[in-house]
């Protein structure tokens, strides 16, 4: 099953090192193991949970991208939080993000 929804870079900035980083941990949570994040842009599907895949996309300030999370049978609570997180995360611009704990 997939969830798909379309974000917006809003910083300035596009989406540079700090906030691919950011992203990219939030997408390689523990919890979220189990489903695919990816984001897709100008016909390049890249791997969230990767920095140089999100960095390969190029997306610039004002790019919509679509961010498309597959998941199994049982995993849609997950997959519906992982999607309010990333959404979250672009709303805000990830001008306030925070880096996420490491997890032990």
């Amino acid at each position: 099953m997939t969830l798909n929804n379309v974000v917006t870079i809003k910083s300035k900035n596009g989406m540079h090192l700090r906030p691919a980083g950011i992203l990219s941990q939030i997408s390689s949570k523990s919890e979220y193991s189990d489903i695919g994040i990816f984001l897709l842009y100008n016909g390049v599907r890249a791997d969230a949970k990767s920095v140089f895949n999100i960095m390969g996309l190029g997306a610039f300030q004002g790019a919509n991208l679509i961010l498309e999370i597959e998941y199994e049978d049982g995993m849609e609570e997950i997959a519906k939080n992982a999607e309010k997180e990333l959404i979250d995360f672009f709303e805000e611009g990830y001008i306030n993000a925070e880096v996420p704990e490491e997890e032990e």
